[in-house]
């Protein structure tokens, strides 16, 4: 038997039963004062369930834990340094339209 993912429906409901369980979701602050997340399911589902975010903020030019490179490296825009690095290749991997558009990230209200 396959165990399948949960959706976001069923994260959201968790959270709402148990609060955040597990790390906190990493947030790096942004050249504007912005602050823009490296966990966006966990963070929408957060917000969805109403509870308080537990996170861990970095500032754009901290340097990312050699842990953490290969995390959020990618053949197109190789492998970060910094923290803003990270960001900036997980929104790159959105594709070049969206990327554009959201240079920083989501704008969604709450998930930003």
């Amino acid at each position: 038997m396959t165990r399948s993912m949960p959706d976001s429906r069923d994260i959201v409901e968790s959270m709402r039963r148990e609060g955040w369980v597990g790390p906190p979701a990493l947030v790096v602050r942004m050249p504007d004062g912005g602050m823009t997340t490296l966990d966006n399911a966990r963070l929408a589902a957060a917000v969805d369930a109403g509870i308080e975010i537990v996170a861990e903020v970095h500032e754009y030019h901290e340097a990312l834990p050699p842990a953490q490179h290969l995390r959020f490296a990618d053949r197109w825009h190789g492998t970060p340094q910094t923290w803003g690095e990270a960001v900036t290749n997980r929104v790159a991997s959105q594709g070049a339209s969206w990327a554009a558009q959201h240079p920083q990230g989501d704008p969604r209200d709450g998930r930003r």
